[in-house]
């Protein structure tokens, strides 16, 4: 899984290229975290059409270290 980060996505109306615009937040519902994985959604935007999109960014074990700094940041910026 260390090749989340360079994955494309794909736009769902005209299937051109989505990239990330950089607002993120972890999936936080029971059934997410049941497998023992961080999910960390994004929002995207179509290249070609200008669709805004939401997609599964990355999974992380929940134990990492990369898991905790992320739930931090998203902590931080609720308050």
């Amino acid at each position: 899984m260390g090749s989340d980060e360079k994955k494309s996505f794909k736009c769902p109306e005209c299937g051109g290229k989505g990239t990330p615009t950089g607002k993120t937040w972890p999936l936080t519902s029971p059934m997410a975290l049941m497998g023992g994985n961080l999910i960390i959604m994004g929002t995207l935007e179509c290249e070609e059409c200008g669709n805004k999109f939401r997609k599964k960014l990355k999974e992380i074990p929940l134990e990492g270290e990369e898991a905790k700094e992320e739930m931090k940041k998203a902590k931080e910026d609720e308050d």
